[in-house]
């Protein structure tokens, strides 16, 4: 459970300095003394990045959801297997006592 709670954070920190990147690029761009044409340019810049970072951030994100996916699927495989081995064997133990 400790793993899962430290997890959350450094997702939550990620997330938290992406955010505060946009926030910051955003003030930089609109207190900057440019013209009205540089500064829809640079606008523009740094939306493209933002959402490219964004981009590889949700990439990132779903591979280690398919990672975490293909985990449970292996235990739950596995669990399974061990149940259905249990379970013939207590068969086979009624079925050698129904004999006797």
């Amino acid at each position: 459970m400790h793993r899962g709670k430290d997890k959350f954070r450094t997702e939550g920190f990620i997330m938290g300095a992406l955010v505060g990147a946009a926030v910051a690029a955003i003030a930089s761009l609109l207190f900057a003394p440019k013209s009205g044409q540089e500064l829809r340019e640079d606008i523009s810049k740094g939306t493209d990045k933002a959402l490219d970072q964004a981009d590889d951030y949700l990439g990132t994100a779903r591979e280690k959801g398919q990672d975490v996916v293909e985990d449970v699927e292996d235990k739950a495989s596995s669990y399974f297997n061990v149940a259905g081995d249990k379970i013939e064997d207590a068969a086979d133990d009624v079925k050698d006592k129904v004999k006797k």
